[in-house]
């Protein structure tokens, strides 16, 4: 089984891209061992969700915007290393978690810490240009929608 999601929240321009990209991904026909799930919501219940969930995920791919000192607009397909930071940083995205800060970051440490993660996650990330409100992407972001979401698909049909 692979579980599907946009990460990122609503209306923040372009840091709402995994958001705005579950949408389609939701629409788009898709195998039966395939899952789109919204997980725009703190980590901390996505993990207990995803622990009392009878589905047991092989595979992950999540799309979301992150600032990481690229080029804005930049398409960065990766997947995730899996390794946990120290306790303290571990107990700061908890807390952030619990709080309900939606954050790729905080829910791969998260769940992973809880062990409900699967080893194999893929990450379809895009820098960011834009964090103002607003629904509309900047457009070196904008260029890169098309790209995200076949990646997405690619990596979820990937054996």
């Amino acid at each position: 089984m692979v579980l599907v999601s946009g990460i990122g929240y609503s209306n923040l321009r372009d840091m709402s891209f995994g958001r705005v990209l579950l949408s389609t991904l939701e629409q788009m026909d898709w195998p039966e061992h395939v899952h789109v799930e919204d997980l725009n919501y703190g980590p901390i219940m996505i993990y207990q969700s995803l622990e009392a969930s009878a589905v047991k995920y092989d595979r992950a791919v999540f799309v979301s915007a992150a600032k990481r000192g690229r080029e804005p607009g930049t398409l960065h397909i990766y997947r995730w290393h899996g390794e946990l930071p120290r306790d303290s940083e571990i107990q700061a995205r908890i807390e952030e978690g619990i709080t309900g800060v939606i954050d790729l970051d905080n829910l791969l440490i998260v769940c992973k810490h809880f062990g409900v993660l699967p080893e194999d996650v893929t990450i379809v990330e895009v820098e960011p240009q834009s964090e103002e409100w607003g629904s509309e992407f900047s457009p070196v972001v904008a260029a890169r929608v098309d790209e995200a979401i076949q990646a997405v698909r690619q990596r979820a049909l990937d054996h």
